[in-house]
């Protein structure tokens, strides 16, 4: 089927819908399906009309991943080596101290569901994230503020939810299964051999003036 013919077919809902779904993906990357109530009703919709999203979000060189079993959809450049190479630089750089702790995330989340844990939504404590950057070596060169700009950013894309102000001793951080897409172990360990080696090296001397020599794509 075309693009107009799908179109034709929808009810006045249905293309509110497509609208909100298309805005949300473009906007954050994931919708989680166990986010909210809001999430869950875009993530079933999505599921149901794929097949016209695609096609649509074809146009502008994007495709779907939609995983039932985690309950995430992801929005995803189409081959680089192909007709839309160019959408490949529509990527989020993230500054070297942003991305060492989204490590330490996926590593909290990767371990809980490996232990056996059957949420996909998983809440932790921010000292459970600090005894994670501690074993990385790096938390002294992320304080408060740092890790709750961080925390911020990530919320944007769907990657976790944030319960409460981060320094408060009842925070919780909801962590969802839209990490598991990040990267994985083999990225990982290389990510964090080199990145760790390179923050510690600066240390004694970080600042934000350093953020554009120590970016990342991910």
């Amino acid at each position: 089927m075309e693009m107009h013919e799908y179109w034709e077919e929808f009810t006045g809902g249905e293309k509110d819908q497509f609208q909100r779904a298309a805005r949300r993906l473009l906007r954050t990357t994931f919708i989680v399906r166990d986010k909210d109530e809001d999430s869950k009703k875009l993530y079933y919709f999505v599921s149901n009309q794929r097949e016209a999203l695609s096609l649509y979000l074809g146009y502008i060189g994007f495709d779907l991943i939609v995983d039932r079993e985690n309950g995430v959809i992801m929005l995803r450049n189409l081959d680089e080596g192909g007709e839309f190479g160019r959408v490949g630089s529509n990527r989020l750089m993230l500054r070297k101290v942003d991305s060492l702790l989204l490590c330490a995330i996926w590593t909290i989340y990767d371990d809980k569901i490996h232990s056996g844990t059957m949420s996909r939504k998983i809440f932790i404590s921010v000292m459970d994230l600090n005894f994670t950057l501690e074993k990385f070596g790096v938390k002294d060169v992320i304080d408060k503020t740092t890790m709750s700009d961080s925390l911020k950013l990530f919320k944007k894309y769907n990657l976790l939810d944030v319960v409460g102000k981060v320094g408060d001793p009842d925070c919780r951080i909801a962590l969802f299964p839209s990490l598991l897409y990040c990267m994985n172990d083999d990225e990982f360990e290389m990510f964090l051999k080199n990145a760790t080696n390179r923050m510690l090296q600066r240390k004694s001397g970080f600042n934000s003036e350093d953020d554009e020599d120590m970016d990342e794509e991910i």
